[in-house]
């Protein structure tokens, strides 16, 4: 049964909030990003529920001063990895969400200049391209920032705070630091596989517009 063209509009559009990538892109990169999409949100929302919930509780000092528990913590964890992640997640959906618009006014366009210029491939060809790279640098601009943040993809499960607030020594054990680090490599990871993914994406893009008979095909003068 043929899907008519106001449910697959709707299909397409679904697919390229959950994707961040439009139709021009090959089906198996759409589909394999829509499910690292539910693999980070379910991640963050297990995470939420349980190591995340209440951070400075696990958090454990041998100090008996009133301030020093919370000044060690910032010290430990400037930024949390919950809160890093999730930030990332609104710049991705924020990513998709100019993404689906434009392959929803595509679909929608009438005549005029509007429908001309979208229906222009070398107008579609770059916009395609410029979602690509901006999706990769959203994706390695979280990967370095959490890579600064914990000096190196891993927490550490003990510190030595230096606050002012603290005695001259004090020790500082984060109980759940092994589960943080397991969570937090997982949407590292799903971050590197869809800027590789994009990458692959720019270069077969690349390599289809450079082999495309448009592309090479000279220019003829007409004779009168």
């Amino acid at each position: 049964m043929a899907m008519s063209p106001e449910a697959f509009q709707e299909v397409e559009t679904a697919t390229c909030l959950l994707s961040g990538m439009s139709s021009t892109a090959s089906k198996i990169s759409r589909a394999i990003l829509s499910i690292l999409f539910f693999i980070r949100f379910g991640i963050l929302l297990l995470g939420c529920k349980t190591i995340w919930q209440d951070e400075e509780k696990d958090f454990q000092c041998n100090s008996t001063k009133l301030l020093c528990k919370p000044s060690c913590f910032d010290e430990f964890s400037p930024i949390s990895s919950f809160n890093l992640f999730s930030l990332q997640m609104v710049a991705l959906l924020t990513h998709s969400l100019c993404v689906a618009c434009f392959t929803r006014s595509a679909f929608q366009a009438r005549e005029g200049w509007l429908h001309a210029q979208l229906k222009r491939k070398k107008v579609q060809f770059n916009l395609h391209v410029i979602g690509l790279i901006s999706r990769m640098i959203i994706e390695l601009l979280f990967i370095l920032t959490y890579y600064n943040i914990t000096e190196g993809f891993v927490h550490r499960r003990m510190i030595n705070c230096h606050s002012t607030m603290c005695e001259k020594s004090v020790l500082c054990t984060d109980v759940n630091s092994a589960v943080k680090n397991i969570f937090s490599l997982c949407l590292c990871a799903a971050s590197a596989t869809s800027a590789m993914i994009c990458l692959w994406e720019l270069v077969a893009s690349m390599q289809h517009m450079n082999s495309s008979p448009t592309a090479q095909a000279p220019c003829k003068k007409q004779h009168y």
